[in-house]
C-alpha cells in the first residue's frame, strides 16, 4: 500500500514537470509564429534545441493548420496525430495549453500537449509530446532504491513490535502465574507488580482473595457452630447403640463417620477463628470412592448400577472434609433420583479437574436451574430433603475457585464440577 502511494506522488510529480517542460515549448513557438510576406506561417527563431533535436527520442513538436506544417527536427517528417480532448475549464481564462490525450509514432507511446495560436487569418495548432518513459521511469528509479528502504523499515518495525509485545507483556503472564498458584492453593495473595499499570489491579485482586479467604473462614465457623450443636445429640446415639440393637455394627460405623466429620467441622472452626485457614488437597478416586461405597449400602434397594472412571492421578486444592461434603451432597442426589444408573467420571483438564456426575432420573427443568441453588428451596417437597444440599456444595466449590453446572439431558441430569489441581510447592 505505502509503495503504490508513494509511486502514484512520485508520478504524480513528474508528469507536472514533463507537462511544465512541453508548455514551455508550446509558449515559445506560440511566441516566435509569425505570418510571412505571402501570408505562409514561419518561426522567427530556431527552436530545435535539446531533446528535441534528437531523431526518434519521442520529443517532437508540430505546428500544424491550412497550408501550415512546421516540425521539429526529431520529428524527421513523421506527423503526430493527437486524438479528440475534454474541455478544460481553465481555457476559458487564457490560451493554456491542454492535454493532447495519448497517442504513438512509430510504435512509441507518447504524451502530448496542444494549443491553437492565431498566426495571421489563420488558426493553427501546436503540439508538444513527451514519450511514455519519461513519466515511468523516473517513479521506476526513485523505487528502485525506496522499496528496500521501505522492507527494512518495515521488517523493523515488524522485529520491533514482537519484541514490545514479547517483553512488555511478560508482566502479564507473571500475574497470570501468580494468580494460578493462588488458585492452587501455592501462594496466599498476589506479589507487587514491577509495572505501576498493573499495581492497582493486583490490589484489587489481592481484596479479592481477601474477602474470599473471609467468606471461607465464615462458613467454616458456620458449619463448625452447626457440627458442635450435633456433637451432644451423636454422642446420645452412639450410646444407645449395641450388639442387640445393631449386631453388625453398620449403624454404629455410620455413626463414627458423621462424629469424624463434626470434629473435622469443629477443628476448621478453630482454624478460621485463629486466622489459620490453609488449603490442603484430597485424592479425588479416594474420596469419592468412599462416598459411593457409603451411599450404595444407604440406597441398596434401588439397585442401581455405578459407571465410574477416576483418574488416579491428581488431587484437588481443597480439604478432604470440604471435598466429601460437596460430592457428598450431589452424589446423594443423584442416586436419590436415579432410576438404574448412575456415571461418575474425574479427569484432569489443564490446570484443573473436571467432575462429571449423571443420573437417569426425571433431571429439572432449564427454567428451574437457578432455583436448585437457591438455599432451603426444594423443587419437590414430596421426596425428603432439606434443599441446602446444591447451594452449600455451591459455595464451597466458589469458594476454592472453581464452578459448578447443572445440564438437565434427555437421560436425566448433567452435574459438571470444576476444582483446582493440587500443586505441591515440593515438584
Amino acid at each position: 500500500m505505502a509503495s503504490a502511494i508513494l509511486w502514484l506522488v512520485v508520478a504524480g510529480v513528474v508528469r507536472e514537470q514533463v507537462d511544465q517542460r512541453l508548455d514551455v515549448q508550446i509558449e515559445a513557438l506560440r511566441s516566435a509564429l509569425t505570418s510571412g510576406p505571402d501570408g505562409a506561417a514561419t518561426l522567427t527563431v530556431q527552436l530545435d534545441g535539446p531533446p528535441f533535436d534528437r531523431p526518434g527520442s519521442g520529443w517532437y513538436w508540430q505546428v500544424s493548420g491550412e497550408g501550415v506544417q512546421l516540425a521539429s527536427r526529431s520529428l524527421s517528417g513523421g506527423t503526430i496525430e493527437t486524438p479528440g480532448h475534454a474541455f478544460e475549464w481553465r481555457q476559458l481564462f487564457g490560451r493554456i495549453p491542454r492535454p493532447g490525450g495519448a497517442t504513438e509514432l512509430q510504435g512509441q507511446a507518447l504524451h502530448s500537449r496542444v494549443t491553437d495560436a492565431t498566426v495571421g487569418n489563420k488558426i493553427v495548432t501546436i503540439t508538444a509530446t513527451a514519450p511514455e518513459s519519461a513519466l515511468t521511469a523516473p517513479a521506476f528509479r526513485s523505487l528502485m532504491w525506496l522499496l528496500p528502504v521501505m522492507a527494512l523499515l518495515a521488517g523493523s518495525l515488524i522485529a520491533g513490535t514482537i519484541l514490545q509485545v514479547r517483553y512488555g507483556l511478560r508482566p502479564l503472564r507473571q500475574m497470570t502465574a501468580d494468580i494460578g498458584s493462588v488458585v492452587t492453593g501455592n501462594r496466599s495473595n498476589l506479589p507487587k507488580p514491577e509495572v505501576d499499570e498493573l499495581r492497582p489491579v493486583a490490589f484489587e485482586i489481592n481484596r479479592l482473595i481477601d474477602r474470599n479467604a473471609q467468606r471461607l473462614a465464615e462458613t467454616r465457623v458456620h458449619f463448625a457452630n452447626m457440627a458442635h450443636g450435633l456433637k451432644t445429640p451423636v454422642a446420645s446415639m452412639m450410646l444407645a447403640l449395641d450388639d442387640r440393637n445393631d449386631p453388625d455394627g453398620s449403624m454404629r460405623q455410620l455413626i463414627n463417620r458423621i462424629e469424624r466429620r463434626i470434629r473435622n467441622h469443629l477443628a476448621d472452626g478453630r482454624r478460621a477463628s485463629a486466622g489459620d485457614v490453609v488449603r490442603t488437597s484430597s485424592p479425588a478416586k479416594r474420596r469419592i470412592d468412599d462416598l459411593v461405597l457409603v451411599l450404595e449400602r444407604i440406597y441398596a434397594d434401588k439397585q442401581l448400577s455405578i459407571d465410574q472412571y477416576v483418574d488416579p492421578s491428581f488431587s484437588v486444592a481443597c480439604p478432604e472434609e470440604d471435598f466429601d461434603e460437596i460430592f457428598g451432597n450431589i452424589l446423594d442426589n443423584a442416586f436419590k433420583w436415579a432410576t438404574g444408573k448412575i456415571q461418575i467420571s474425574a479427569v484432569r483438564r489443564g490446570p484443573a479437574a473436571k467432575i462429571s456426575i449423571r443420573d437417569d432420573g426425571p433431571g429439572i427443568p432449564h427454567a428451574r436451574i437457578e432455583q436448585a441453588f437457591r438455599p432451603g428451596l426444594r423443587l419437590d417437597e414430596i421426596t425428603p430433603g432439606d434443599g441446602f444440599g446444591l447451594s452449600i456444595s455451591k459455595e464451597l466449590i466458589e469458594l476454592y475457585g472453581g464452578s459448578i453446572c447443572l445440564v438437565p439431558t434427555k437421560q436425566g441430569l448433567h452435574v459438571a464440577v470444576t476444582l483446582p489441581i493440587f500443586q505441591s510447592l515440593d515438584k
